[in-house]
């Protein structure tokens, strides 16, 4: 059970990697439409295969905000994940993503991550300038804390605004297994070379036996201590203007993960459902 919390933990991680396109050919990262509005919040139930039988072992929630950072207004999005109290004394897990978004570039400004696995405690803070590409990290260990700067390139995005800047995406200008390259920074680097295949459409069911019409892709994934070499992660999004994330599934080194939207509040738009 350690080991699979510890992986469960760190999918919670991967939840957020849904996609994050290559703009770079792009002259600007600005989004024609933006699909979230503040007080957009959105729970999700996190499954683990354990010999045949799913057990709910984690939860996440996401929420959008209107905010202010360093007189600029943005986006505050945040992603929270935790283990159910049942695992806790196996493994407690509390890990919290965030970012600010400017609200003019729909770019990150500021990006937070807050680790608690067990013993295990780490926070990263990233300042990203843009004029002279680089990406300041302060990085706080029990060890002691350190300064780190990577360079970055046009339209960077850190894990948690990649998930809400790609949700823009219009898919209505891909064909079934068409490609897209993505860059996602994680951990001081910048991955280049991962992408998104454009599968199609799909009607899921929720946990509450509700129908949504989704879009479906595959993200390719990191290969490392969760998952396997060549995996992918499918991913449902709503097919509508929310483009909110309904259901995720990968195959890890131990087993599987499904991930289901439990809660949807405050939509730009409320949900469609089919029945």
């Amino acid at each position: 059970m350690h080991l699979s919390i510890k992986q469960l933990n760190k999918f919670i991680l991967f939840i957020t990697l849904f996609v994050s396109s290559n703009l770079t050919s792009q002259s600007n990262c600005l989004s024609n439409s933006v699909p979230f509005n503040d007080g957009e919040e959105v729970i999700y139930d996190i499954e683990y295969l354990m010999g045949k039988t799913w057990v709910t072992a984690g939860k996440a929630r996401f929420i959008v905000k209107d905010s202010i950072f360093k007189d600029q207004s943005c986006y505050y999005v945040e992603g929270k994940g935790r283990t159910l109290k049942n695992y806790d004394w196996f493994f407690r897990v509390r890990d919290k993503y965030a970012s600010f978004i400017s609200k003019k570039t729909m770019l990150p400004m500021h990006f937070i991550r807050r680790v608690i696995e067990g013993e295990f405690f780490l926070n990263y803070d990233y300042d990203f300038n843009y004029k002279e590409n680089i990406a300041l990290i302060y990085e706080t260990r029990k060890q002691g804390s350190k300064r780190d700067t990577i360079d970055i390139i046009d339209c960077s995005f850190d894990i948690m605004s990649s998930v809400y800047f790609s949700r823009a995406i219009d898919f209505t200008q891909f064909k079934e297994n068409d490609t897209i390259p993505m860059n996602v920074i994680l951990d001081k680097e910048i991955f280049k070379d991962l992408y998104m295949i454009y599968i199609g459409k799909k009607k899921i069911i929720n946990q509450n036996n509700k129908e949504i019409d989704c879009i479906h892709f595959k993200v390719n994934l990191i290969e490392g201590t969760i998952f396997k070499a060549n995996e992918s992660m499918n991913v449902f999004v709503s097919n509508d203007e929310n483009r909110i994330p309904i259901y995720v599934e990968a195959e890890i080194l131990v087993g599987a993960i499904r991930v289901y939207s439990k809660s949807i509040k405050g939509t730009k738009v409320p949900i469609k459902y089919l029945n």
